[in-house]
């Protein structure tokens, strides 16, 4: 009993604190003006109209100056919680002022004012991230590999949060409608070509002659009774890993795949969280690597070019690419910087914390040279003449039989001590199209120009 009250103490309650269910938090609203959500640099997203607070404390008051921009990040307090809104939905509520000040209150019948919530977001990279994805369905999550501070984080279709009392009975009312839901956390996407980081790491543990690997890529991989094509059925001829890499091979990774021992490559794909929990405060889906024992050799050669049953989120590939650039090493992503009381008190604060360790720092230096080949002359080559380096891997995910795919691109881009990580998504895109690199670079060319 002693355990488990000391884990509930510590672990367990302020979860239950923030719970959508747990009205007597949300009790406090009549009496307490509910606390402001700023950005990294003290822009309001999201704060109570304290015009008419006197006689009206409730959320109809609650206003959101960046409408549909930071919808999934803010969220909203009616009809449930979601986004910052949900997860600091206690401190947002609790005025942490002192004593003396609480009965000062209580005797004059004076409101509270909750604490303030200053997060690690970014208007500049929001405010790109989200007009780049704009006009499709998609994604993006944008991170600091070193911090772990999360910049960015976009899902589209949106939604203005001021205005979400008219529009949600639409919503209730049609299966189809997903603007509720957060792409960049709980999208369950199949990987395509971005997940040959994975099958690449894996070789690499494999086989520590790595370096000697060459293929003759004649456009096409023959198997039992089945065969794997490159994009267009291009033959890329003689290839080393790092060209195979930097012109996502089909021929050449579905052939490496065939050569990997399945258990081994599942505690790869594990030991970088897929099946498992992720590191993050905010609702998500776990991530899905489905090769067993019983995998076909069908299901190993889809896998291992990101197809077949993998799923994955933006945010999860962020975090890969951001150990990736951080030598190895995941940074455990926040958004929250720091609680502030009414009274400019300081109440809490996130420390920059180390996670796990990914992969060794040698695995990560020589993913870094092939993603800065992708980026130099394979398939991100639209990064090449820029005033900072990049470091990525392209992916389109078929999804349908219409040559329509998920466009992907993940990596990360540096300019002196500054780096920035990143995953983005855009569905249903006509196959071949570059726009979700595209999209990246107007992200990296807006962040690295801003001093």
């Amino acid at each position: 009993m002693i355990g488990y009250y000391l884990y509930f103490v510590v672990v367990d309650s302020h979860d239950i604190l923030n719970n959508p269910y747990n009205h007597r938090i949300d009790s406090q609203s009549s009496t307490v003006i509910r606390g402001t959500i700023y950005s990294k640099n003290g822009k309001k997203l999201a704060y109570t109209d304290t015009k008419n607070t006197e006689s009206d404390l409730t959320d109809d008051t609650r206003e959101y100056p960046y409408g549909n921009v930071f919808s999934h990040a803010i969220g909203i307090t009616t009809h449930g919680k979601y986004g910052l809104e949900k997860m600091c939905n206690y401190d947002l509520l609790s005025s942490q002022t002192n004593v003396i000040s609480k009965i000062v209150d209580d005797f004059t019948d004076n409101t509270e004012k909750g604490c303030d919530v200053h997060t690690t977001l970014s208007v500049n990279i929001q405010k790109t991230a989200y007009n780049s994805l704009k006009g499709y369905k998609g994604a993006a999550f944008v991170m600091n590999p070193t911090t772990g501070e999360i910049y960015s984080m976009v899902s589209l279709p949106s939604y203005d949060p001021s205005t979400i009392n008219d529009i949600w009975d639409q919503i209730a009312n049609d299966p189809n409608d997903s603007r509720l839901v957060n792409r960049a956390t709980q999208g369950k996407y199949i990987p395509g070509s971005i997940f040959k980081i994975l099958t690449t790491l894996e070789y690499m543990r494999e086989n520590k002659n790595y370096n000697d690997f060459s293929y003759n890529c004649n456009g096409q991989a023959n198997f039992g009774g089945f065969s794997i094509k490159c994009f267009n059925g291009n033959s890329h001829g003689s290839e080393t890993l790092k060209d195979a890499f930097a012109y996502s091979c089909n021929s050449a990774f579905s052939t490496i795949g065939n050569s990997l021992k399945v258990s081994k490559f599942k505690k790869t794909a594990e030991d970088l969280m897929f099946n498992q929990k992720l590191p993050l405060d905010m609702d998500y889906n776990q991530s899905v690597f489905p090769l067993d024992k019983d995998s076909t050799e069908f299901d190993i050669t889809q896998t291992s070019i990101g197809q077949g049953k993998t799923t994955i989120s933006p945010a999860h590939m962020a975090m890969i690419a951001s150990a990736i650039a951080n030598d190895g090493v995941l940074m455990k992503p926040y958004i929250v910087d720091h609680i502030e009381s009414s009274s400019g008190n300081v109440v809490s604060y996130t420390k920059h914390e180390k996670y796990k360790t990914l992969m060794t720092k040698a695995e990560a230096k020589q993913l870094q040279e092939y993603m800065a080949a992708v980026c130099e002359y394979g398939t991100g080559r639209i990064m090449t003449n820029s005033d900072y380096s990049a470091y990525g891997k392209t992916g389109t995910a078929e999804v349908d039989k219409k040559d329509n795919v998920n466009s992907w691109f993940v990596g990360y881009a540096k300019k002196g001590k500054r780096k920035i990580a990143i995953a983005v998504v855009i569905e249903n895109m006509p196959e071949g199209s570059n726009s979700a690199v595209n999209c990246v670079k107007e992200i990296f060319d807006s962040y690295f120009d801003k001093k």
